[in-house]
């Protein structure tokens, strides 16, 4: 998304997932062959973002598994993304993770890591380490920032986070990050290898699984040419929305009748999420099959967007995209939904903590009745709801 979550942000909110039971530990990203059962999960996992290290101090997070009357999810986060000092070692943000994923058998961590600090003009960092230096994708094809890199995969082992999978420049083929791609793809890919080569030889970082991460459809740039290589990613991961530009679809008119509302949301999921042509997911589950590489969706919702390009309250997509996770033939290792209300999209399907219903009540109904468990005893009620 282009909601980017800085430092600011992060400390005002992180994940805490709490979980009353141990389960079967996490595995590496399995072959298509040889399903693997994750704690009360079968593959595809279940993921969610709330908020980061605040969401995880204010317990949303020890909500989230009882309202799916699951035990163990895992979480997802983002490092903030002004400073080198934010990549390298960001002590306030490995040390609550690390707590909380060694409190409970089956957690683990999805971590996003901007491949560049500072804005989006690439000056780089104004405070700490190299601060004033302009940075570059050139750069770090270079070799320039590994040191950077190593330093980040030792502090996560040093904080029980060694089996943490990566979203290295996630959304790169987007126009709105420092690290995009756009025309310098070359760079890019390589600057990538550079990466995953220097944390893979970090002593105890063995176990840490790199997500190659480009946007749902066509974006700024032509994704494909940034690929690093198989030998570099461990999950293809895409990011997708309930949003379109294809005509007859979004925004919805306001008059719209509820059959016409129905054909719009059917005509985006066909003609602009799914889409080949578009770059959409069916495009991507065939090239993760050429690459021999899982998919994975490390962020996906509905979405109320201010232009009006959102499909709202769209029970439709949550079924469609429940009826996509779970068909064996896309390979899905793993998903998160990204369970957040910021001022612009909104995608929050669970509960407020102050009692406030979601925005989005049929979409929610359809998401706790597909994703929830059913054959086990409801959990107590959440800390979120108390």
């Amino acid at each position: 998304m282009r909601f980017l979550p800085l430092r600011l942000v992060a400390s005002l909110l992180v994940c805490s997932l709490s979980s009353s039971a141990a389960f079967a530990q996490a595995a590496p990203a399995p072959s298509p062959a040889t399903p693997v059962v994750y704690g009360d999960n079968a593959r595809p996992y279940l993921t969610v973002y709330r908020w980061g290290v605040s969401g995880l101090e204010r317990g949303f997070y020890d909500s989230y598994p009882g309202w799916l009357n699951r035990s163990v999810l895992w979480a997802e986060d983002f490092q903030a993304t002004q400073t080198w000092d934010d990549i390298r070692n960001p002590r306030w943000q490995l040390e609550p993770w690390g707590r909380w994923v060694n409190a409970v058998y089956g957690r683990r961590l999805v971590l996003s890591i901007p491949l560049l600090p500072g804005e989006w003009d690439r000056r780089g960092p104004t405070r700490g380490t190299d601060a004033g230096v302009p940075v570059s994708l050139e750069h770090g094809a270079a070799g320039q920032y590994n040191a950077h890199f190593r330093l980040l995969a030792q502090k996560l082992v040093e904080h029980g986070l060694g089996d943490t999978i990566l979203r290295l420049g996630w959304e790169f083929n987007g126009g709105w990050y420092a690290w995009r791609a756009m025309n310098q793809e070359a760079a890019f890919a390589e600057y990538f290898r550079q990466i995953v080569t220097t944390m893979r030889a970090v002593p105890g970082a063995e176990d840490l699984k790199f997500c190659w991460n480009p946007n749902n459809n066509v974006g700024q740039s032509d994704a494909r040419k940034a690929w690093p290589g198989r030998e570099f990613v461990d999950y293809i991961g895409i990011d997708v929305y309930d949003q379109s530009w294809a005509p007859e679809t979004y925004p919805i008119p306001k008059d719209a009748s509820p059959e016409e509302t129905q054909r719009r949301r059917e005509r985006a999921w066909r003609n602009w999420i799914v889409s080949e042509e578009r770059h959409g997911l069916n495009f991507w589950r065939k090239f993760a099959e050429r690459e021999g590489r899982p998919l994975c969706l490390p962020e996906w919702g509905v979405a109320e967007r201010k232009d009006g390009h959102g499909g709202g309250d769209n029970a439709y997509f949550i079924r469609q995209m429940h009826a996509f996770i779970h068909d064996p033939a896309n390979n899905i290792a793993w998903h998160c939904y990204f369970d957040v209300d910021p001022r612009d999209p909104h995608h929050q399907l669970s509960p407020f903590p102050d009692g406030r219903p979601t925005k989005f009540p049929r979409a929610a109904e359809a998401f706790h009745e597909l994703f929830r468990l059913w054959d086990s005893p409801p959990m107590s009620p959440s800390s979120e709801r108390r």
